[in-house]
């Protein structure tokens, strides 16, 4: 295999695990153990295939200017430098961020492992009525680029780190994780756990990581890792309210739909697994059928705002108004069918259609698309932590396409992604192309050997 395939391939590799994640997740929401009845399954599943073919060409458009980009490597201090600001406010706001999130000073671990279900039901409850902490949220918006950025750069630059810099990353990425913990809330550990071998993978290419096991023990590593996520996952619904995860049993807000346990893959189970793949299920379809239920809903645009619930609060706020949050399609939603806008999933699509209509969905998946393969594709030539911490949110995007909007609906990364995003589009250097110029990977090859 040529330099040029290899490199290409390895570029490859997330539209390709992608398609086949989507494609599996629509698999499980027609044949999984969960009997959703959409409207129009042809027109649900139509759009769900024609969405993921506009993620796909938007990848593709992007190999030229990957190619096309003068191969600027960045100087070994800028991770450095980066990861010692991230690591540092990140650590100086231990205690007011866990005040704010968790109601404690510091996150009680403890009753987050033994009882999840139980502390994300309480803290749930304690932010619905107010959080006299939120200042602290505000000052994480405008530090939103170190704060996001600390656990993908320090699995990644690893090899680069000093032993004092590897300690203060290790106390704050070990922080960001008690927080999830301690609140019961898979978000923060599934998104270490799906990521982290992209991130490994992406040290090793680019020589910042070194690979002193055998691939062998780091697939175990990591299927270790995804093991334990899914037992502290499958704890947490097993005591969430609603006999959900116990009893299989879906609120959609006007009727309540029944796992099927008597057929398929949940007859086998023992009761532990069996909640485990009813939530893991319910989790990757119930955002579908969401979807199925706005196609029939009229609105007019939110404005660009109501794809994010963190921007259409804030539109509200400043205009005096609900029509950003209360108008978008997951609010309508509520409305029509009383389906939670905030306690369900919806999948992405009606998220960005609140803007832009189903239509233009496709449009900004395709965007989306060329961003992941331009970050990814600049991440592997090793243009420095920015393009990293861009092509991790990525990642997490497309991994939550069947449930929301996620990258845009917090405030933190949703700040991270403009920042960045902004920051090094500006800053691109163009290749000065000359005809007969081999691309950079035929030229250049492979940034660091296969491991």
């Amino acid at each position: 295999m040529g330099s040029n395939a290899l490199s290409r391939g390895l570029w490859l590799a997330p539209l390709a695990f992608f398609q086949l994640y989507l494609l599996g997740s629509v698999v499980l929401f027609f044949w999984g153990p969960w009997p959703w009845q959409p409207a129009h399954p042809d027109a649900l599943a139509a759009y769900l295939l024609l969405a993921q073919a506009a993620m796909a060409a938007g990848y593709f458009w992007s190999w030229d200017r990957v190619q096309g980009v003068e191969p600027v490597r960045a100087s070994p201090d800028a991770p450095q430098g980066f990861l010692r600001a991230a690591a540092f406010v990140t650590l100086l706001l231990v205690v007011p961020t866990s005040l704010s999130r968790t109601g404690l000073p510091i996150p009680d671990v403890i009753a987050g492992i033994t009882n999840a279900g139980e502390v994300y039901n309480q803290n749930f409850e304690r932010l619905a009525g107010g959080n006299p902490y939120v200042a602290v949220e505000y000052v994480r918006i405008l530090l939103a680029p170190l704060l996001v950025g600390l656990l993908p750069l320090t699995i990644v630059y690893w090899g680069t780190l000093s032993t004092a810099l590897r300690i203060a990353c290790l106390a704050g990425c070990a922080f960001h994780l008690a927080m999830y913990i301690a609140t019961g809330t898979n978000k923060g550990i599934a998104d270490f756990a799906v990521t982290a071998p992209w991130l490994v993978w992406l040290g090793i290419r680019t020589g910042t990581l070194k690979a002193i096991v055998s691939r062998r023990t780091v697939l175990l590593a990591i299927g270790l890792v995804f093991a334990l996520f899914l037992a502290f996952f499958g704890a947490g619904q097993a005591q969430r309210e609603g006999g959900v995860g116990e009893l299989g049993v879906f609120n959609t807000g006007s009727e309540l739909i029944y796992a099927r346990r008597d057929e398929g893959l949940s007859l086998h189970l023992g009761e532990a697994q069996r909640i485990i793949w009813e939530s893991l299920t319910r989790y990757l379809g119930q955002g579908y059928y969401a979807t199925s239920l706005t196609m029939d809903i009229d609105h007019e645009s939110t404005l660009g705002a109501g794809h994010s619930m963190f921007l259409a609060r804030n539109a509200d706020a400043l205009f005096n108004t609900d029509f950003f949050t209360q108008r978008s399609l997951p609010g309508l939603l509520e409305e029509v069918h009383g389906w939670p806008m905030q306690g369900l999933w919806h999948s992405i699509y009606p998220w960005l259609a609140s803007d832009v209509g189903f239509g233009g969905t496709l449009l900004v998946l395709a965007a989306f698309g060329w961003l992941l393969g331009l970050a990814w594709g600049r991440a592997l030539q090793g243009a420095g932590p920015a393009w990293v911490v861009l092509a991790w949110l990525m990642l997490v995007l497309f991994y939550y396409v069947p449930a929301n909007n996620q990258v845009f609906q917090t405030a933190e990364t949703c700040a991270a992604f403009f920042i960045l995003a902004i920051s090094v589009l500006l800053t691109t250097r163009e290749r000065v192309g000359r005809p007969g110029q081999a691309p950079l990977a035929d030229a250049q090859g492979p940034p660091h050997p296969a491991c």
